[in-house]
C-alpha cells in the first residue's frame, strides 16, 4: 500500500501556493529549507588528460580500464582522442584524479559480501590476497 505524502494529496495550485509561502517563510527567517548544491557539470576530458590521470596512478590501460568498468578499446580510444569520455566517466575520471586511493578503497569496500545474519560471531572474513606489482597494489580486489 503506497503512502501519499502531504504535498501528494494538494492540488497543483496548493503545492505552488505552499511552496510559494515557505520560500517567503524562509527568507523572513521563519524557517529553514533543505537545500542542495549541485556540482559543475564533469569536465570535458582531453586525450593528454585522461592518459595523465591514468599515468599518474601508476597503471596499464588494462588495469585502469577493469577499474572504470569499461572495455581496453574505449580507454584507448579516449587516449588517442577519438572518442571523449561520457558524462559519467568523466565525473568518475575526475574524482578518480583527485583521490585514486580512495576510489581504489571505495570499490574494494563495495566488492566485499556483508556478513551473512546466519553467520557465527567466531568467523572472520579472508585475508586479500598480497602482490608485489604497483598495478595489482591499487587495485587488489579487481581480479583479471
Amino acid at each position: 500500500m503506497k503512502h501519499k505524502s502531504p504535498t501528494q494529496s494538494l492540488s497543483v495550485f496548493d503545492q505552488i501556493s505552499q511552496g510559494l509561502n515557505e520560500s517567503i517563510a524562509q527568507l523572513r527567517g521563519d524557517i529553514t529549507l533543505r537545500s542542495t548544491t549541485l556540482p559543475a557539470p564533469a569536465p570535458k576530458l582531453t586525450k593528454t588528460r585522461v592518459s595523465g590521470i591514468r599515468t599518474k596512478a601508476g597503471m596499464s590501460q588494462a588495469i585502469f580500464a577493469r577499474i572504470l568498468n569499461v572495455p581496453t578499446k574505449t580507454l584507448q580510444s579516449w587516449e588517442q582522442g577519438a572518442r571523449q569520455p561520457k558524462a559519467s566517466e568523466a565525473r568518475l575520471l575526475q574524482l578518480f584524479d583527485i583521490s585514486p586511493n580512495d576510489i581504489i578503497g571505495i570499490l574494494n569496500r563495495a566488492e566485499t559480501p556483508a556478513p551473512s545474519k546466519h553467520t557465527s560471531k567466531k568467523s572472520r572474513p579472508a585475508k586479500p590476497k598480497q602482490s608485489t606489482s604497483s598495478s595489482a597494489r591499487h587495485c587488489k580486489a579487481i581480479s583479471a
